[in-house]
């Protein structure tokens, strides 16, 4: 599983909840969990396209590594 954030913004308490589901849900799940996929990227302008959301091809690269810490040791067993 991939997890996100979204903006403080929102509000302190959302903002925890959301962040906390993505944990809360791999476990219950059994599953793997990137805590934050945009680690590295996110909020990062030059790692992002003009809408300030996508990776660019570098962002992208950030992104793959992050899910790459993750899967590869799941892969290795």
């Amino acid at each position: 599983m991939a997890g996100m954030q979204i903006p403080p913004n929102m509000g302190q308490e959302y903002s925890l909840s959301f962040r906390n589901i993505f944990s809360e849900l791999a476990k219950k799940n059994d599953m793997a969990l990137v805590p934050f996929l945009l680690e590295g990227v996110g909020g990062i302008r030059e790692l992002n396209q003009p809408d300030g959301i996508h990776p660019t091809a570098e962002g992208a690269k950030i992104v793959a590594q992050n899910v790459w810490s993750v899967l590869e040791p799941i892969l290795e067993k």
